[in-house]
C-alpha cells in the first residue's frame, strides 16, 4: 500500500512539473559552454547519489564529501552503494525517483547498462549528473562531472617514457614492459589503456620498448571484475614464461592503484625492490595512501592524484545554479565513447601526475595525507577497489 501511494505521489509530481513546463529536459543548451534549466529545487529536496562498492575507501571518501556538500547546500542526501551490481544500481535509482529525488548523481558500475532507468528518471523531471565513470551507449544524462580520463593514460605513458629514458634507448638494448587493464565494463579502463598505448606505440614500433609476453591488446590484458587472484595468475605466468631467463622487467602499466600494491609485492617476490635489482616502474591512478607510501620508498613509480572533493564541488555548483534559476557555465562538449555520435555537457576538474619528486608537495603539503602515513616506516593498509 505504501509503495502504491509513493508511486501515485511521483506520478502527481511528474504531472504537475510537466503542466508547469518545469522538467529539466526542457532546458536548452545555449552554446558557449552554458546550459539552462527550469528544474525547481527547494531546500530539503532529495538529491540521490548512486556509487559503486562500499568496500572501497575511494567510494567511501566520495560518499562522505558528497553528503557534506549536499547537506551544506540545504538538500537531503540519499546515498546508496550498488556493491558492483548493475541490477542493484538500476533498482536503487528507481527507488530514488520514487522518493522524489530532484537530481541523481550517478557513478555507473556497468557503463552501458543504465540507459533505460536514466531515461525513466529524466522523464520524471530528474536531473542526471554522471559522476566520474562515464555512462556509455546512452545520452540520457544532463551533465558529466569528472576528470578527462583519456589524459590518465597519457600521463602514465609519459611517465614511463621519462623514467625509462626511452627517447635515448636503442633497439639493441630495449626496455621491457608488461601491461594490464581493469574490467572493461568500466569505460575509463578503455581510456586509460588505449591512450597509453597510443603514446607508447612509436616506441614499440621502433623496437626500443618491448612487451616480451606479446600481450598488448586490451582484451588480453583485462582483469575481469578486478580480481586480484586473476591478476596474480596472469602476472606469474608472464614472469615465469618470459623473464625467467634473467631479462629485467623495466615497467608495468597498471590502470589503478588497486593493482599497484599487489604488483609491487609480486615483483618483490621475484627479487625486485632491492639495491641490486631496483623496482620496475609501476604506474597507478587514484593516489591511494598506501601507493603514496610505495612511491616514497621506491617501490612504485607514479600515480594520478584526483582530489575527489573537487568532484563534489562541481556537482553542487551545477545543482545550486539550477536551484537559483541560473545558467550553468564552464561546460565542455564531451564524447564518452567514440562509437556514439552524441556529446555530453561536462565539467572537468583537475588531476596531477604524482611521483617521488612532487609527492610531498601534492599530497602532504596540500593536507590530503599526513606526512607520517606517506614517509613513515609502516605502510598504510591496502584499499579495496
Amino acid at each position: 500500500m505504501k509503495k502504491l501511494f509513493s508511486l501515485l505521489l511521483v506520478l502527481v509530481l511528474a504531472f504537475s512539473l510537466v503542466a508547469c513546463g518545469s522538467t529539466s529536459n526542457e532546458g536548452g543548451t545555449e552554446g558557449g559552454g552554458t546550459t539552462t534549466s527550469d528544474a525547481a529545487f527547494k531546500p530539503g529536496d532529495v538529491i540521490g547519489v548512486s556509487l559503486n562498492s562500499q568496500a572501497s575507501e575511494r567510494w567511501q571518501r566520495d560518499a562522505a564529501t558528497l553528503e557534506q556538500a549536499i547537506r551544506e547546500a540545504g538538500f537531503e542526501p540519499m546515498i546508496q552503494f550498488n556493491d558492483d551490481n548493475a541490477t542493484v544500481q538500476a533498482t536503487q535509482i528507481e527507488n530514488m525517483v520514487v522518493a522524489g529525488a530532484k537530481a541523481i548523481i550517478v557513478c555507473p558500475y556497468d557503463a552501458g547498462s543504465l540507459g533505460t532507468v536514466l531515461k525513466d528518471a529524466r522523464d520524471n523531471g530528474v536531473v542526471i549528473i554522471n559522476y566520474d565513470l562515464a555512462v556509455t551507449g546512452s545520452d540520457e544524462v544532463d551533465y558529466f562531472v569528472g576528470y578527462n580520463n583519456r589524459e590518465v593514460g597519457v600521463m602514465q605513458a609519459n611517465a614511463i617514457i621519462k623514467a625509462l629514458d626511452l627517447d635515448n634507448a636503442t633497439p639493441d638494448n630495449p626496455k621491457y614492459i608488461e601491461m594490464f587493464a581493469g574490467d572493461l565494463k568500466e569505460a575509463n579502463c578503455w581510456y586509460y589503456f588505449n591512450y597509453a598505448n597510443e603514446v607508447l606505440k612509436p616506441y614499440f614500433d621502433s623496437g626500443v620498448l618491448v612487451c616480451k609476453s606479446g600481450e598488448t591488446d586490451i582484451n588480453q590484458c583485462t582483469i575481469v571484475d578486478w580480481e586480484l587472484t586473476t591478476l596474480e595468475t596472469k602476472f606469474n605466468a608472464r614472469m615465469t614464461g618470459f623473464y625467467s631467463d634473467g631479462t629485467r622487467l623495466d615497467a608495468v602499466l597498471c590502470p589503478s592503484d588497486y593493482f599497484v600494491g599487489p604488483v609491487s609485492n609480486f615483483l618483490q617476490d621475484y627479487g625486485y625492490g632491492t639495491e641490486e635489482q631496483p623496482m620496475a616502474y609501476i604506474t597507478g591512478n587514484d593516489c591511494y595512501e598506501s601507493v603514496c607510501w610505495l612511491l616514497a620508498h621506491d617501490l612504485a613509480g607514479m600515480t594520478v592524484f584526483k582530489d575527489t572533493t573537487l568532484l563534489s564541488g562541481a556537482c553542487m555548483d551545477i545543482i545550486n545554479t539550477l536551484a537559483s534559476g541560473g545558467t550553468v557555465t564552464g561546460l565542455e562538449d564531451y564524447q564518452p565513447d567514440e562509437d556514439y555520435d552524441f556529446t555530453l555537457k561536462a565539467k572537468f576538474v583537475d588531476m596531477f601526475a604524482v611521483d617521488k619528486e612532487n609527492l610531498k608537495e601534492k599530497v602532504v603539503d596540500s593536507g590530503f595525507y599526513a606526512y607520517d602515513s606517506v614517509f613513515g616506516d609502516v605502510i598504510p593498509e591496502e584499499e579495496d577497489d
